[in-house]
């Protein structure tokens, strides 16, 4: 190991020393790496000390990326404690996204097309102040030799500090950004395209001379997807049809009524949550008889640009951005009409994530993906672009293995074919027995709202514990409130029924709280058009469709659902699979090798054995 690393703490973790040497000869030679690296190694400050070290030494920039703004903290609690203990002076930048940096008023409720239209307008109109204050040189310097004293700021504290001098902290901390070591921000900063150009240019940047730290990059195949794709819907149409009636823009409310007809049509033989493929170009020529669509899309932008003068919001940007992805691609996009209740829509969805990320990755100094789920490894490699000979190495968990019991119970099933009130009523027995015998909280997954509440219905007549429910679009208010209740039955113990792909899922983190966590099915996708497209893509790439479009990443939500249980070196808890699918050998090898998973029915007597 190297002696001059940029460690902050006296003694190593288990297994972090490993990462660290392992990560900084990947950096060194300039590669890339990708590692699975379980809650409790401390991943932040394993990847920072190498990517550090070595950025101070060659003059290269850190961006840390994480779709969490907790994460900031973490990030820049260790860079802190990394400045203390070495006296080495850098800066550290914290971003979140540009609207949610914003002071002007009531931008919150805006998509972020349309912020960005705004922001725009006001900027070239001269009518933000915060803007012009940023611009203003002598003001900018009184406000950056000021932050540059204080520790590392997350990015609500930049704000505030803004607030205060009246300057737009975006532009502020772009400024600060140019002269820092470390820039921590969301995964768009550096894996939207569209973004990334314009963001590097503003900071100086150069991708040749940036290591990109992907934290939680599990994520990052979806996010990626998420950036080329888009969805024309009913009631985005006739929002933007109210808009272009008030300003009197009737040239331009006559060919969105022209679209919206169009929609309306494609889905006018389609069931409610029906879906059909539609051709690109028979799409394409649909618009361009309504009008020529290199002319369409100049016209909805500038009357978005004038409305966003009147008023803050305007969804004529967001039906140019369609039109303009949706010419691109082929076979790495499907595309299809969706007769959604009360909102019928045509959708364009992107399957291959590597569009956005592998330039990017290529062209970075070193990029690592570090996860608690990165498993298997080399599908990562394979869906984002990363080149051959990627380092790539999957560590044990540091916590014994003694603290957890870990059980599939195959005398269940939510396969859509056995579906049954029986069924049902099975395993909310399954789920009251092991509650009821677990001293402290449990926390209950399933793979659809729908199934959270048929099998809760039966379940609160059999438990003994309070009863908690997670329930579809929860302000964020509301989602720390339950969680705060929940945690308030530490000692006499309650249940969350909540849903594998929901607020609670992954990123929330109780250490000490949570004592069982009971998996309940496969948190499989649809199998919708868009699953399929995605199966039949990944096979012809690489003869792995089934696995990397459906089972891996309904085992990859399962094992983030399994790791809220134990969150440190003291945790003691249960994880239970209640379906007969995770005895199966595809599914039960896909586990870690260190958990040492048991197959009964009879399970009961161990997990008293286990919290005796």
């Amino acid at each position: 190991m190297q002696e001059d690393l940029l460690f902050p703490y006296d003694s190593f973790r288990n297994v972090q020393k490993e990462i660290i040497e392992d990560l900084y000869k990947a950096i060194e030679k300039k590669n890339h790496a990708i590692i699975h690296a379980p809650t409790g190694l401390g991943k932040t400050v394993s990847a920072l000390t190498p990517a550090l070290t070595i950025a101070l030494k060659n003059k290269l920039k850190i961006f840390f990326l994480t779709s969490r703004h907790t994460q900031h903290k973490i990030v820049l609690e260790t860079a802190q404690n990394i400045k203390k203990k070495h006296n080495v002076n850098f800066l550290v930048t914290s971003f979140v996204g540009k609207k949610h940096m914003c002071l002007q008023e009531n931008v919150e409720t805006m998509n972020s097309s349309t912020f960005n239209e705004y922001c725009k307008a006001l900027r070239e109109e001269k009518e933000c102040t915060y803007y012009l204050n940023a611009k203003n040189k002598a003001k900018q310097k009184i406000v950056i030799e000021e932050l540059k004293i204080l520790p590392p700021l997350h990015s609500e504290e930049l704000k505030s500090n803004c607030s205060i001098h009246k300057v737009c902290p975006y532009e502020l901390a772009s400024d600060l950004a140019e002269q820092s070591q470390i820039i921590i921000a969301d995964y768009h900063y550096l894996f939207n395209p569209f973004i990334q150009k314009t963001f590097f240019n503003k900071i100086k940047a150069d991708l040749e001379e940036s290591i990109i730290i992907v934290d939680e990059a599990h994520n990052l195949p979806q996010r990626a997807r998420e950036v080329l794709s888009s969805r024309l819907s009913v009631r985005l149409l006739k929002r933007a049809m109210s808009e272009t009636n008030k300003f009197a823009l009737e040239s331009l409310n006559e060919n969105l009524g022209e679209i919206l007809r169009l929609i309306t049509e494609s889905v006018n033989s389609l069931r409610v949550e029906e879906e059909r493929v539609i051709q690109k170009n028979y799409f394409l020529e649909k618009i361009n008889e309504i009008k020529n669509i290199d002319v369409l899309i100049p016209e909805l932008k500038v009357a978005a640009d004038l409305i966003l003068t009147k008023q803050k919001k305007s969804s004529l940007n967001v039906i140019a951005e369609f039109l303009e992805l949706w010419p691109q691609g082929s076979k790495e996009f499907t595309r299809y009409v969706k007769n959604e209740k009360d909102n019928p829509q045509i959708v364009l969805s992107c399957l291959d994530p590597s569009l956005v990320t592998k330039n990017i990755i290529a062209s970075s100094y070193a990029t690592i993906l570090m996860s608690g789920t990165l498993l298997p490894t080399i599908m990562y490699q394979d869906i984002l672009g990363f080149p051959q000979g990627t380092f790539k190495k999957e560590y044990p968990s540091p916590f014994p293995e003694q603290n957890k019991l870990a059980i599939t119970i195959p005398s269940t099933t939510t396969k859509y074919t056995q579906r049954t009130q029986e069924q049902y009523s099975n395993i909310a027995l399954i789920i009251s027995n092991i509650t009821n015998n677990v001293k402290g909280n449990s926390i209950v997954f399933f793979p659809s709202y729908y199934l959270k509440d048929k099998v809760s219905e039966l379940f609160i007549e059999k438990t003994d514990k309070t009863t908690l429910f997670e329930q579809p679009g929860m302000t964020k208010e509301q989602k720390k409130e339950l969680l705060e209740k929940f945690t308030n039955y530490k000692e006499t113990g309650a249940v969350l029924m909540s849903v594998a792909s929901g607020s609670f899922g992954e990123g929330i983190d109780l250490p000490g709280v949570i004592k069982c966590v009971i998996v309940v099915g496969l948190p499989l996708e649809k199998p919708d058009i868009e699953t399929n497209a995605r199966i039949q893509y990944y096979d012809l790439l690489f003869g792995k469709g089934w696995d990397y479009a459906y089972t891996l990443p309904a085992i990859t939500k399962t094992l983030q659902n399994a790791g809220r249980c134990i969150r440190s070196e003291t945790d003691r808890g249960v994880l239970i699979f209640l379906d007969e699918r995770y005895a199966w050998p595809k599914y039960k090898n896909c586990f870690p090798r260190d958990w040492n998973m048991k197959i009964t029915e009879n399970y009961l007597p161990l997990i008293k054995e286990f919290f005796k």
